[in-house]
């Protein structure tokens, strides 16, 4: 049973690791895109703007080009933020597995050795059984 329990850590903490794994793909591929929507945002913005004759390397057009950015990049950084705690979540489900499979493992080892520990138990005091009935065996014969 501790085998089977070690083994069954062991693919868990492998699917962790792809799990992990996939977790960093899918935030490049998120981060990726949020950056394309920035970029489109401010595209907008700045061919709206430049559509209506409004300078927008300067004053308020400036301002509102630089915010859509700034927020872009703090959607960028929670969304960073976001990955690296899934990533590091799936990392310490698999590192909890290593530790469950090792355990099981060692749970295994014990019972071995209870095992035999329990045999010379009972072999020892079959024989001291014998002993004493030899013994008596001998006093009344």
């Amino acid at each position: 049973m501790a085998r089977y329990q070690a083994q069954v850590a062991e693919q868990n903490k492998q699917l962790s690791r792809e799990a992990a794994s996939d977790a960093i793909v899918q935030g490049q591929e998120q981060q990726r895109q949020l950056g394309r929507e920035v970029a489109g945002r401010v595209g907008s913005q700045e061919a709206r703007m430049a559509g209506n004759n409004v300078d927008i390397t300067s004053g308020s057009a400036a301002r509102v080009i630089a915010d859509t950015k700034m927020i872009g990049q703090e959607d960028s950084a929670a969304e960073s933020e976001n990955i690296r705690r899934r990533v590091k979540g799936q990392q310490i489900s698999a590192w909890n597995f290593e530790s469950q499979k090792r355990a099981s493992k060692a749970e295994g080892r014990q019972a071995i050795v209870a095992a035999g520990f329990g045999a010379v138990s009972t072999m020892l005091g079959g024989a001291q059984q014998y002993s004493n009935w030899r013994a008596k065996q001998g006093a009344s014969g």
